[in-house]
């Protein structure tokens, strides 16, 4: 039997309509950013790694000279512990801002067009690499290809933005995830059919395999995805939403190797879902949320670091 929720995770406003999270070093736990149906942009924060959270914040959490509305958004945790933040405005034109020590405060926005991004872009992805490198960042563009940027070094200096591989299908996307797995990242991607690819690196921030897909591991038509990577003995784990809106998982065994296969039926006994983020708490546990057909958030957080999962809140 599904989940009865009847107010908003935190007493977050009902009028969210995007998410994203990442997790914070220093003594931080995890940060989650929503983006109201007028554009406005509103974030939380865990005060200690598990522990209780903050007041909501409005648009100004990092400062003067933010964009007044934005259309998409992603965050990651660099290797150097400072979590950077991406959204899109409504324009279009890309903004950022990232924290100026692990868990610390936020150096200021800079944009529109970050980065000299691409005009256009749609959606947003982020994740951390291992190997001595930095972060990844996706966009997907005007024409529904992917691009991407990077950074050489934790924290370091951005390349230039380059176009990512095509799938056989020459595939157009409409959604993209990405997390890391003990170093190794994959990202996975929804094109227009609804169909899912991934490809992940080889080594740690190294080189990338092809696309495996269509309908990567099996699974079915979907609407939205979301990624993480788990603590523990786990890899990381990924979340998608069917077209009727059920919530269901995949999750990987190890690091690196075998995936468990999708859940059936409604993930912990979610209700329908539309949108989706999780990040890890600086704990090890994830903390998984979405937003509900009444754009009501709610939120579920793992016992233990890959282990089991509490209830709904």
């Amino acid at each position: 039997m599904s989940v009865k929720i009847n107010q908003g995770w935190q007493n977050a406003d009902p009028q969210l309509s995007k998410l994203a999270a990442a997790q914070q070093g220093g003594n931080r736990g995890a940060q989650l950013w929503g983006v109201q149906f007028d554009g406005t942009v509103n974030t939380i924060y865990q005060i200690t790694p598990g522990g209780s959270w903050s007041e909501w914040m409005g648009s100004d959490w990092a400062g003067p000279g933010f964009p007044e509305q934005t259309y998409d958004l992603a965050a990651a945790q660099q290797s150097n512990g400072c979590v950077q933040f991406w959204g899109l405005d409504q324009n279009l034109a890309l903004w950022t801002t990232s924290q100026s020590s692990p868990g610390g405060d936020w150096a200021g926005w800079s944009g529109p067009n970050w980065n000299n991004a691409p005009k256009g872009m749609k959606r947003l992805a982020a994740c951390r690499q291992g190997g001595g490198r930095g972060s990844l960042l996706w966009g997907i563009s005007q024409d529904f290809s992917l691009v991407s940027c990077s950074q050489a070094t934790p924290g370091g200096p951005w390349s230039a933005w380059q176009s990512w591989p095509a799938t056989p299908e020459k595939s157009q996307f409409v959604g993209i995830a990405a997390a890391e797995q003990s170093g190794h990242a994959q990202l996975w991607a929804l094109d227009t059919k609804r169909q899912l690819w991934a490809t992940w690196q080889t080594t740690q921030g190294g080189s990338w395999t092809p696309w495996h897909g269509p309908n990567w591991e099996g699974a079915p038509t979907l609407a939205n995805i979301t990624a993480c990577q788990q603590g523990g003995s786990r890899g990381s784990q990924i979340w998608g939403t069917t077209p009727d809106n059920t919530l269901i998982t995949n999750f990987q065994i190890t690091p690196g190797y075998k995936w468990n296969g999708w859940s059936t039926g409604s993930w912990m006994d979610a209700p329908q879902v539309y949108h989706l983020a999780a990040a890890q708490q600086n704990n090890g546990c994830i903390e998984f949320w979405a937003l509900t057909m009444n754009q009501v958030l709610i939120s579920i957080s793992q016992t233990s670091p890959g282990g089991d999962w509490g209830g709904w809140s």
